[in-house]
């Protein structure tokens, strides 16, 4: 027995309570190897997985820790199909047994929407990551709240899912308001009237929000040609903040008013004034009308009025009274020759057109047109070839020369020579044609499908039309024919800001066509490269190519391909038997290209084309692109 007294023994006692404190944790420490990892619980998800999962935290022979225990639990439940997970230890031979013990999350037994009605159950569940037999993961569960309503964008639709979650019976459901317009408000207005807007504008209160639906609305609003702008603003509804959309649009009104006065002088002429009013918003009400002068030295007027909204069916009425002189252009060929290739013109008369929609791209419209046209000042002259004796020389029929074999008359007396019998050349003029009236009717489709994001600048659709103009005795005219016209027009979009525009045009007369009703290629407005009015024919084949780029939002540019001909026929003239031939009396493709400019003016958007072609360059300027 040690004494209190015995620092000795103090000591030593002190000493074994050290080591026996201070070995303890050493002890312990090796008697924590992990010698296996068991997985428990899991019905779903295979052991690997688990175990993949904590393979960089529990590894076999190392020591086991409190802080591995909760790394590793963290690890398993980041996987998302766990509800709870325990990580125990069990004692063995040669150290420990660690044991994850896993809760699997419930799982989706079915899978219902509530509220679609736009969009079918199987799109919805085709657009969400969660499908039947996945464990229910509220992650899941929101991302597929976002990608249902991007579904609903996508289709042009406003959904909002308003409730999401499974019960217990891992019935998962998403609840869904699809929107509906509140109202749909019109600011920005000054002149125009609330109603001329409104009449353009098809979606109504209540209806089911559909974007493709608005677009059609602001492209008949922008169709009245009267808003440099329109600018669509959806908010929630007022009324019903989680169903409802208030759709505003904000439109701004351009100048539709224009006047303008020019002076001309020529040796034709003398002094002449033009004067010019036009406006395409008359009283507010989207209404054209145009006055068009010039006096002095040459008097025209044409005056015209359109009337959009003639009836509750859109119908629209085009009116035009005119007494104008026109300029012209005649090339004859080899076969007609002309002190000039230009000549005034006077047409006299009057035009009315109505049209109605049939549907949102087709429209049916009939004309009737009834107008006096004046002969040419001009005449074209053919040369003949002598032929020997009466009758040795006929008149050409459209430039080609006849013979006659010589006359069986040996009773010609040589003092009175027949035609024929001279040795010079035969001269046989004649205007280009007699004029005369023309009364026809008219009746036309067209299916117009392209999408604009400005008037008359379309970035893709089509548009295909055909027209048919009878004309006739029986309606009051001097001359009987039928004109039949088709056009198709495709627009494609290459990028953001380039565009390829295909028009192709045919047409073919039948009957008594005079020479002024002729179709004819050459020009700004078909084949560009060539003198306008270039090839005139019974027949008409056509097609323009462009490639257009938009450099800003005020300037253009493009490039060109025409390729085309008018052709065929032969033309009367006052001349018994002299007759004008078209150039071409088969198709002939002549080719033109080049490159033009285009631009926004406050007169509207011009342009500027330069043509080239076999027959050297053209400048053309016009108003609009040319289709």
């Amino acid at each position: 027995m040690l004494q209190l007294g015995d620092s000795k023994g103090i000591v030593s006692l002190l000493i074994l309570v050290v080591l026996v404190v201070a070995s303890g944790p050493v002890i312990g420490q090796a008697q924590q190897l992990i010698t296996a990892i068991q997985v428990g619980g899991n019905e779903y998800i295979s052991q690997d997985v688990i175990l993949a999962d904590v393979a960089e935290i529990l590894k076999i022979g190392e020591p086991f820790t409190a802080a591995k225990a909760e790394a590793a639990r963290e690890a398993v439940l980041r996987e998302g199909y766990f509800e709870d997970v325990v990580v125990s230890t069990r004692a063995v031979e040669g150290g420990i047994e660690v044991i994850i013990s896993v809760v699997e999350k419930s799982r989706i037994d079915k899978i219902l929407f509530v509220g679609n009605t736009v969009l079918t159950d199987e799109e919805l569940r085709e657009a969400i990551v969660s499908k039947v037999g996945h464990v229910i993961d509220t992650r899941i569960i929101r991302v597929d709240v976002t990608r249902i309503e991007e579904t609903y964008r996508k289709h042009g639709y406003v959904g909002r899912v308003v409730d999401a979650g499974p019960d217990e019976f891992g019935v998962l459901t998403f609840i869904i308001n699809e929107a509906h317009v509140e109202r749909i408000d019109i600011k920005g207005r000054k002149r125009t009237k609330e109603w001329v807007i409104r009449r353009q504008i098809h979606t109504k209160p209540g209806a089911l929000y559909r974007e493709q639906d608005i677009s059609g609305d602001i492209r008949r609003v922008f169709g009245l040609n009267i808003f440099q702008n329109v600018t669509p603003d959806i908010r929630e509804g007022e009324e019903d903040p989680l169903s409802g959309v208030i759709v505003e649009l904000t439109v701004e009104e351009k100048p539709t008013g224009l006047a303008s006065f020019a002076l001309a002088y020529s040796n034709l002429d003398d002094l002449v004034v033009m004067l010019s009013l036009s406006d395409s918003n008359l009283r507010g009400r989207a209404e054209r009308g145009s006055v068009d002068l010039e006096l002095f030295g040459r008097t025209s007027f044409n005056v015209r009025f359109y009337e959009p909204f003639l009836d509750r069916h859109d119908t629209s009425m085009d009116v035009a009274l005119f007494d104008m002189e026109r300029r012209r252009r005649f090339v004859g060929g080899a076969a007609i020759s002309m002190p000039e290739d230009e000549y005034d013109e006077r047409r006299t008369g009057s035009t009315v057109k109505f049209s109605r929609p049939t549907s949102e791209t087709d429209r049916w419209s009939i004309g009737f047109r009834n107008e006096k046209v004046s002969s040419s000042f001009y005449e074209g002259t053919q040369v003949l070839t002598p032929g020997p004796g009466a009758g040795g020389a006929s008149v050409a029929q459209g430039g080609s020369n006849t013979h006659s074999l010589p006359p069986d008359n040996p009773d010609l007396d040589p003092d009175k020579p027949d035609p024929g019998d001279g040795p010079g050349p035969i001269i046989i003029a004649a205007p280009l044609h007699p004029g005369g009236r023309i009364s026809s009717a008219t009746l036309g489709w067209t299916r117009d499908a392209r999408i604009s994001d400005k008037r008359n600048n379309p970035r893709s659709g089509f548009l295909v039309g055909t027209s048919w103009e009878g004309a006739g005795s029986i309606l009051g005219g001097d001359t009987d024919f039928n004109q039949l016209t088709a056009e198709w027009r495709h627009y494609r979009p290459m990028g953001k800001r380039d565009v390829l525009a295909m028009r192709l045009m045919g047409g073919i007369s039948f009957g008594n066509l005079p020479l002024f009703e002729s179709f004819v290629a050459g020009g700004a407005n078909t084949l560009r490269g060539y003198d306008e009015e270039r090839f005139r024919g019974e027949k008409l084949l056509l097609l323009n190519i462009e490639y257009r780029r938009n450099i800003s939002d005020k300037f253009g540019a493009v490039a060109f391909v025409d390729i085309g001909d008018a052709f065929g026929g032969r033309y009367a003239t006052i001349v018994p038997g002299f007759e004008i031939p078209a150039e071409d009396q088969e198709f002939e493709p002549h080719v033109g290209g080049g490159i033009g400019l285009r631009a926004e003016t406050p007169l509207g958007p011009i342009r500027l084309d330069f043509g080239f072609s076999s027959e050297g360059s053209q400048v053309h300027f016009g108003f609009g692109q040319i289709f």
